[in-house]
């Protein structure tokens, strides 16, 4: 194959890639979109739990994790650095590291600017936005490599964040592990970001582009309550945003408080709210303790039977019957039985026999 024809191959596989990702991302938001108002109104569980199913199977290939090889991350990049006020560019060489809840990585987004970029196409006027690592450690914020290494202060003098680019840097960072690219990555500004989370609400057009989840991580940077922080812990473990926000609160919190919220403004949480991060937690250790995992509890029937069964016996028997359920020797196919909340109540309710 010619280099010209093999070129415009990779163009187009670039350019289909990009647009397999932009048509997901809009199914996505779509579903969870029609979620938002079907939780808003005044329809039966098994709608809502429908629903909830169609979103979080419209989310499955966005939400796949990277698999990175060793030799990511362990590589410096050349960066081709801009002076703000004078223009000047200079070379350094850092690794890239991002803050902790920052925007989700979509691999196929990662994937598509491999080939834009191995094309010849990357477009060099697209900024990308970077802060030194240590200044934002010494501020108060963690700090992860590639690869999700929390990084020590010592270890953060040979990183720079990125807080606009992350898919444009984890491809290029890519690139370099394959020991077959060497380019310098064009245009990149180093800030000085004191809200970080208010930065990134900023630059990311959030009202049009970031579906719930995305939302609700980048949150843990901007809110002042606990409960944010510890929904962005347990989103990132796979659970969908719905069932986090019952398992803390026990009730649904509307997409406009959540916009609040990342805005950093005041939330009004339903009235009856109770956040309970300890009892939360509670819920989801006892439950992989008896061998379900993420895709099981994040089920809101789950979280919804338990609170049935707290509510018509108590809190201490229910949690000694979810403490129980490993005498049941559960496997995937007596979860996969579980169809609704009144199911798992049977099920607690056998538990707490034994």
């Amino acid at each position: 194959m010619g280099k010209n024809k093999k070129k415009r191959k990779n163009q187009e596989s670039a350019s289909v890639a990009m647009n397999i990702v932009k048509e997901q991302e809009r199914v996505v938001k779509n579903e969870e979109s029609t979620l938002d108002n079907v939780e808003e109104k005044n329809v039966s569980e098994k709608e809502i739990d429908e629903q909830q199913n169609t979103a979080d199977n419209s989310n499955v290939e966005l939400d796949k994790p990277d698999t990175f090889n060793e030799n990511i991350g362990k590589e410096f990049l050349r960066f081709n650095v801009v002076d703000d006020e004078t223009g000047e560019r200079t070379e350094q060489k850092k690794k890239i590291a991002f803050v902790k809840n920052n925007r989700p990585i979509n691999i196929k987004k990662v994937d598509g600017f491999i080939a834009i970029i191995a094309s010849g196409k990357y477009e060099k006027a697209y900024p990308i936005i970077v802060v030194n690592a240590k200044k934002l450690i010494e501020a108060g914020y963690e700090v992860v490599s590639i690869n999700g290494n929390i990084l020590t202060e010592e270890e953060a003098e040979n990183y720079f964040v990125i807080l606009d680019g992350q898919h444009r840097s984890v491809a290029f960072a890519k690139l370099f592990a394959t020991g077959e690219y060497d380019g310098v990555i064009p245009n990149v500004h180093v800030r000085d970001i004191e809200n970080v989370g208010e930065y990134l609400v900023d630059i990311n057009n959030v009202g049009s582009s970031w579906d719930k989840k995305e939302k609700l991580i980048v949150t843990s940077l901007t809110a002042k309550e606990q409960l944010f922080k510890s929904v962005a812990n347990l989103l990132n473990e796979g659970f969908n945003p719905s069932t986090t926000i019952l398992i803390y609160t026990s009730k649904n919190l509307p997409q406009k408080q959540i916009d609040n919220a990342l805005k950093g403004s005041e939330v009004t949480f339903p009235k009856g709210t109770k956040i309970d991060i300890e009892r939360g937690d509670k819920f989801v250790n006892l439950c992989k303790a008896a061998n379900m995992d993420v895709s099981f509890i994040t089920k809101r029937y789950f979280i919804k039977g338990f609170n049935s069964f707290a509510s018509s016996t108590t809190e201490k028997r229910a949690f000694n019957a979810l403490d129980k359920l490993k005498c049941l020797n559960l496997d995937n196919s007596k979860l996969k039985s579980i169809k609704d909340e009144l199911d798992f109540v049977e099920m607690l309710k056998e538990a707490s026999k034994k």
